[in-house]
């Protein structure tokens, strides 16, 4: 595991899911970082690249809290960073009052933020929404290390890409396919 490690744009780090598992990971713009559909079980990365590769999921992440999940830095001999466009759009969170939750799908700023974002769907409803929502990741700041690891081994052993937050905001809403 890294002891340190500082945000830096395109930077691709492997993670230790578990055992002898691990799934890359590259850092992208606003502390954004990408999580690619991508398994080894010897943290062997050689030749690969990244412009070709699935993003499992992007999302917004605390690097202090869970810089801990990242094995090491691989390097760009080893590794191609993936130069597509970073996804900006994103499920901004409605808090209401029990019963009133839910989100809007926004499109985020320049600076890929939530902050200036424009808003391109207010209210969505699994009824009329559920494949937005299953395909957008919420905007908020991930910092527990656990929630990251937990999803990848979700979809590892399940074949279901799903951020379980989203059933806090959409309760009882219908889980995707695998």
């Amino acid at each position: 595991m890294l002891k340190t490690v500082k945000w830096q744009k395109d930077l691709v780090v492997s993670i230790k899911v578990e055992g002898g598992l691990f799934v890359l990971a590259q850092m992208r713009d606003n502390h954004l970082l990408e999580i690619f559909d991508l398994f080894s079980e010897d943290d062997d990365w050689e030749g690969l690249d990244l412009n070709g590769q699935d993003v499992l999921f992007t999302i917004f992440v605390s690097l202090k809290n869970i810089k801990g999940i990242f094995s090491r830095v691989v390097s760009e001999t080893e590794v191609v960073p993936n130069r597509r466009p970073v996804e900006t759009r994103m499920l901004s969170a409605i808090f209401g009052s029990p019963g009133s939750t839910g989100a809007r799908l926004i499109e985020l700023s320049e600076n890929y933020s939530n902050i200036g974002a424009e808003v391109i769907k207010e209210s969505l409803s699994p009824t009329h929404d559920l494949e937005l929502i299953h395909r957008y990741e919420l905007c908020g700041m991930v910092g527990d290390p656990e929630k990251i690891v937990a999803r990848i081994k979700r979809y590892k052993d399940t074949g279901v890409n799903w951020d379980s937050a989203k059933e806090f905001l959409f309760p009882g809403i219908q889980l995707p396919m695998s």
